[in-house]
């Protein structure tokens, strides 16, 4: 059934009609600083919100994630990656090979010197992360949701902690403030700890979301209380006039808009093809395996780094996220992964309950500089990208939405998002 989706701007607003493409993080983030500096905002998915990246990540507000997974080394480690039944890396070669520029382009950003000026770009995103969230939750939905709590990345032995002194230099020089952690102090804050993780390292300033999908969730709806729509239906085209692009054509009908944000994940870069601006978008896809039930005490989340993966405790159970797939988007899921994750979280917890589990995979967003695209649309100044944060759409979502409704709206920009640019490729 079709339906009239064109709308006049708020009498107490004035700003004019918004429409944000994609109902996730980003996007609910997006529209609630729009809505907030006077917008009448329109939200497009095709999926209800949060259903996304935003359903399965690991919830983790991190201010530390800085450092992209290409560092210094990493081709050296790829053959045993690959071989590891246990390892966090899974790839399909014929999509790789029909894809060898952007995996070129991903390695060549791994040098130190990129992988320096990445962190610091990233840094701009994920600073203050779970301040960032507080307050984009206050007064919604969202409120419950998101917690503050210290964040440990957890190793078998000091030895392998010191194994990463490249990156947690680059941390601790961008004011990432971090406490070592050894044995008897890690068995008193997570006592259900399997006895073989005897170091950790402790992150104040964190937090994660209790269960990532009923944040957007009840972030969009206290959107919509406030007068925002939702439109659930998938986004085509655009209607483009002399002006530019005035319109979006959707499977429900077309949207007239003044301003118009792209955040949709994975499923951007199609939209942001039809302007004239190609951006080479790849989906890294993700798994997590949840646990509604484990029977065991877990205070922190934590990075589990023996196998890359992400531990949460979560109102819904025991969630393990990670792996790194790189396949066709369109290719089922893998339950070997999943399996793996299985695996993983006996060695973590070995008095959990497994039995009963849930399992999912997504799409992150990636570029092959790690850095997502933030900004207008060239040759389209009232379109704007938000859209290519990879691990960390979470983490950056509230700021992201943030900094996208002041370019929207015009305001002056403390912030350079030079490095963001569609263009830069």
């Amino acid at each position: 059934m079709g339906m009239n989706t064109k709308s006049t701007p708020r009498k107490n607003g004035g700003a004019g009609h918004a429409v944000v493409v994609g109902a996730g993080i980003i996007g609910a983030a997006t529209a609630l600083n729009l809505q907030r500096r006077g917008f009448d905002v329109t939200i497009v998915d095709a999926l209800p919100p949060g259903e996304g990246a935003s359903f399965g990540n690991a919830g983790i507000a991190a201010r530390c994630a800085i450092v992209p997974v290409p560092v210094p080394g990493i081709l050296k480690k790829f053959p045993a990656m690959l071989m590891d039944p246990m390892g966090p890396l899974s790839i399909d070669f014929l999509h790789v090979a029909r894809n060898a520029k952007w995996f070129i382009d991903y390695l060549r950003h791994g040098r130190a010197s990129e992988v320096e000026r990445i962190a610091g770009e990233l840094f701009k995103l994920t600073d203050g992360s779970i301040d960032e969230h507080l307050e984009l939750a206050r007064d919604t939905g969202g409120e419950p949701w998101v917690t503050e709590r210290d964040y440990l990345y957890i190793y078998p032995k000091r030895s392998d902690f010191e194994a990463e002194a490249f990156a947690w230099d680059i941390r601790r020089r961008h004011g990432i403030e971090y406490f070592e952690v050894g044995a008897a102090e890690l068995r008193e804050m997570e006592p259900d700890l399997a006895p073989g993780f005897t170091f950790a390292v402790r992150l104040p300033q964190h937090g994660f979301a209790l269960d990532p999908a009923k944040l957007v969730k009840g972030l969009v709806e206290t959107f919509q209380k406030r007068g925002g729509r939702l439109l659930q239906a998938k986004a085509h085209a655009f209607e483009i006039g002399a002006e530019g692009a005035h319109a979006l054509i959707t499977e429900a009908g077309t949207v007239p808009f003044d301003r118009l944000v792209i955040a949709a994940g994975a499923w951007s870069a199609t939209l942001a093809g039809q302007l004239g601006t190609r951006i080479p978008l790849m989906s890294e896809r993700g798994y997590h395996i949840q646990f509604p039930n484990p029977g065991i005490r877990q205070n922190h989340p934590m990075m589990v780094t023996s196998g890359k993966y992400v531990a949460t405790p979560m109102t819904g159970g025991l969630r393990l996220a990670g792996m790194v797939e790189f396949k066709p988007m369109n290719a089922p899921p893998d339950p070997r992964l999943t399996d793996r994750l299985k695996r993983h979280a006996r060695l973590l917890f070995p008095a959990a309950e497994l039995d009963d589990a849930e399992t999912w995979m997504g799409h992150r967003p990636s570029l092959p500089d790690s850095l997502p695209v933030i900004g207008a649309v060239p040759g389209h100044p009232n379109v704007f990208l938000a859209f290519g944060h990879q691990h960390i759409g979470l983490s950056t979502g509230p700021r992201t939405g943030r900094l996208v409704a002041q370019l929207v709206a015009g305001e002056q920009m403390n912030e350079d998002l030079t490095a963001f640019r569609a263009d830069r490729f």
